[in-house]
C-alpha cells in the first residue's frame, strides 16, 4: 500500500487515500517519489478543461529514485536518481518520423492504462502517465530519464515539465536568436525557465511582463533584463523599451482561460 491523491470524478476534490500498486511488470520501473510540482494542467484535468480517465492519481511533474525494475529494463537501476516524462515519444508515429518527437501522437496512450487500485478493487488511471501525486507509482521505463549526480530531485522534478516547457518554446518553436529581443508574459514556473531559456539563448533584451510588483527580483534573476508591471498600457511600455519597433518574439505564460 502507499498513500496517494486521487481525483474520484471529474470536478471532485482530490482524495488522499492508500492504493495498491503492484510491482513493475516488463518493462516497467517503480519510484519511490522525493517531490512533484503542481502545475495548471492538473488543475485543467481535474475540472475536465483536459479529459483524462478517472479516477486518477494525477501529478506529472516529478523526480524520484528507482526502487525496483522489471523485466527488461537496462536504463535505470534501483538506488537510481530519475526524473519523470509524462510525454515519452514512441518513436513510430508521423511527427516522430520527423524528429518532432515533442508532438508524438502517442504520448499520452499510457494515460487509459490501470496501473493501480482502490483497496475495494477500483480501478485507478495514472493521470498523465507517471501519477506522481503519490508517495510511489509504477511507469513505463520510457517516462524516466536518469538524473545526473549531484542534482537535486527535488531540483530535478521541474525538468518534468515546466522547464522543458519554457526552454522548448524558446529554443524549438520560435528558434531565438542571439541579439533578438523577447517579451515573457507571466513569470510562474515556466515563465522563469522561459526567461532562463532566453538568456540563455543570447537575447539581448529580456522583458518580463506580470501582475505582480513582487516577481520583478525574481525575474532578473532568471534573466530579465526589464519588468513591466502590466496593465493597459503594457504594449506601449514594451516598444517604448525596444526603440519604439517591439520585441521579436513574445512568449504567453500565463495559461488562463
Amino acid at each position: 500500500m502507499v498513500r496517494a491523491a486521487i481525483l474520484p470524478a471529474v470536478g471532485s476534490p482530490l482524495e488522499i487515500a492508500d492504493i495498491e500498486l503492484p510491482e513493475p511488470g516488463p518493462g516497467q520501473v517503480r519510484v519511490r517519489l522525493a517531490a512533484a510540482g503542481v502545475c495548471h494542467s492538473d488543475l485543467s484535468l481535474s475540472n475536465g478543461t483536459m479529459r483524462v480517465p478517472v479516477p486518477a492519481v494525477l501529478g506529472h511533474e516529478g523526480a524520484g529514485t528507482v526502487v525496483s525494475v522489471g523485466e527488461g529494463v537496462t536504463g535505470v537501476a534501483p538506488g537510481d536518481g530519475v526524473v519523470l516524462n509524462w510525454a515519452p515519444s514512441c518513436g513510430n508515429c508521423h511527427a516522430c518520423s520527423l524528429g518532432e518527437v515533442w508532438l508524438c501522437a502517442n504520448a499520452l496512450a499510457g494515460a487509459g492504462d490501470v496501473y493501480a487500485r482502490r483497496p475495494d478493487g477500483t480501478d485507478l488511471h495514472p493521470g498523465l502517465n507517471v501519477a506522481a501525486f503519490a508517495e510511489e507509482t509504477v511507469v513505463s521505463q520510457r517516462c524516466v530519464l536518469p538524473v545526473p549526480d549531484g542534482v537535486p530531485l527535488t531540483d530535478a522534478a521541474l525538468l518534468g515539465c515546466a522547464v522543458l516547457t519554457g526552454y522548448g518554446a524558446v529554443h524549438h518553436s520560435a528558434k531565438v536568436r542571439a541579439g533578438e529581443s523577447v517579451a515573457v508574459y507571466g513569470v510562474g514556473g515556466v515563465g522563469l525557465a522561459t526567461l532562463q531559456a532566453a538568456r540563455i539563448a543570447g537575447a539581448s533584451r529580456i522583458v518580463a511582463v506580470d501582475v505582480s510588483p513582487e516577481k520583478e527580483e525574481l525575474a532578473r534573476a532568471a534573466g530579465a533584463t526589464d519588468y513591466v508591471i502590466a496593465s493597459e498600457k503594457t504594449a506601449r511600455d514594451i516598444r517604448g523599451l525596444t526603440g519604439g519597433q517591439g520585441v521579436d518574439v513574445a512568449v504567453e505564460c500565463v495559461g488562463a482561460r
